[in-house]
C-alpha cells in the first residue's frame, strides 16, 4: 500500500486492538511512561518481592497492548536473576490519571528469565 505523502510503513508493526505484542527492548518512550509511574512500580515490586531498595529497578523488556487505552508489561529485573512483570495501564488522554498508583499492578508471579510469558493480569 502506497501513502501520498511517502512515509514508509515498514517500521511499524501492525498491532490488532486487544492483541499482546512479543516483548523487544524497552525504547525512550516506554521509559518516559515507566518513569511517569516509577514510584508506585518500584514501591509495589519492593514489597511483593521484598526488594532492598538500594537495588535499582529497571525495565529490560516491554509488550503492549491496545485496549482503551495502552497496557505496558514491564519485565523488571530483581536480584538473583529474577524477573517481575509489572503492568501500567496509561490512557494518553486522560491526564487525571497519569502517575497513579491504580493503574499499576504487579503480577504474583516471579520468573527465571525475561523470556516467559505471564499472560493477561
Amino acid at each position: 500500500m502506497s501513502s501520498s505523502n511517502g512515509a514508509s510503513h515498514s517500521t511499524h508493526q501492525e498491532v490488532k486492538c486487544g492483541s499482546i505484542t512479543g516483548l523487544r527492548s524497552v525504547k525512550e518512550e516506554d521509559l518516559e511512561i515507566w518513569n511517569m509511574y516509577k514510584q508506585h512500580l518500584e514501591k509495589k515490586i519492593q514489597d511483593q518481592f521484598h526488594v532492598s531498595t538500594s537495588h535499582k529497578l529497571k525495565p529490560v523488556q516491554v509488550a503492549t497492548q491496545i485496549v482503551a487505552g495502552q497496557n505496558y508489561f514491564f519485565k523488571v529485573e530483581l536480584p538473583e536473576k529474577k524477573y517481575a512483570t509489572a503492568r501500567v495501564y496509561h490512557v494518553p488522554w486522560q491526564q487525571d490519571t497519569h502517575g497513579k498508583e491504580e493503574q499499576v499492578a504487579v503480577h504474583a508471579k516471579l520468573l527465571n528469565s525475561p523470556n516467559e510469558n505471564v499472560g493477561h493480569f
